[in-house]
């Protein structure tokens, strides 16, 4: 995957997260991360992937998982 990006994935509850997993491995998703209690799992894939995977079923919503920095406490500015 040479244009790679971080994406999170939000499952719906209509299938398993570890099936829904399975299903987007198979499709070429790298998941780093399954988070259960929420639904989510953390991976990387190129654009046209993420794309492809957002119609599969289970799949409520691909999103890239971007970095955020509040900065340090007691600054005066958080964005």
């Amino acid at each position: 995957m040479a244009d790679a990006k971080r994406w999170v994935v939000t499952a719906t509850p209509e299938r398993p997260l570890p099936e829904i997993a399975k299903t987007l491995s198979d499709h070429g998703f790298s998941i780093d991360q399954q988070l259960d209690d929420i639904g989510v799992l953390m991976g990387s894939a190129d654009e046209a992937l993420a794309e492809r995977i957002r119609g599969l079923p289970g799949v409520a919503d691909v999103s890239p998982n971007e970095d955020v920095d509040i900065g340090p406490p007691d600054s005066p500015e958080t964005w």
